[in-house]
């Protein structure tokens, strides 16, 4: 199926969806070192398990779409740097930026039914993410904890 649309897909479509490809591939990966990296300095064994889920579904999600970027003929960006210990603040940013997240993969409009089906499956996971997040948060004194 993806050969088919290869063949169809016009240069500038391609370029277009590789880009979203590569914007939600550099998120996704990213969003996977910070859970770890949050997982790894937590003292809650409940919590870390949690966060340790999240990043391994993120570490999937990213490995999704560069299956895509490669089946399209790109190649996957690298991930970007992130800070060495990851802070209350920035695990509350994540939480936001996962609700974006799971926008983002709803609104795009894609011109294949596979990349549809994978973008919606993400959407399931990222409200997944949010939930577990919030829960994290809620249970972490931002203070105790790199606030």
């Amino acid at each position: 199926m993806i050969e088919q649309l290869l063949r169809t897909l016009e240069t500038q479509k391609r370029q277009q969806l590789l880009q979203v490809l590569a914007e939600r591939y550099r998120d996704e990966i990213s969003d996977a070192a910070l859970a770890k990296q949050a997982a790894e300095g937590l003292p809650y064994s409940h919590l870390r398990q949690t966060l340790e889920r999240i990043a391994q579904r993120e570490q999937q999600h990213a490995e999704w779409l560069a299956d895509k970027i490669r089946a399209l003929g790109g190649t996957p960006p690298p991930p970007p740097t992130i800070s060495d210990q990851a802070t209350w603040h920035e695990l509350l940013a994540a939480y936001e930026s996962e609700k974006a997240d799971k926008v983002a993969y709803l609104e795009n409009s894609l011109p294949d039914e596979e990349l549809e089906a994978l973008f919606h499956r993400i959407a399931q996971e990222e409200q997944q993410n949010i939930e577990e997040l919030r829960q994290v948060i809620t249970r972490i004194d931002p203070y105790d904890w790199g606030a």
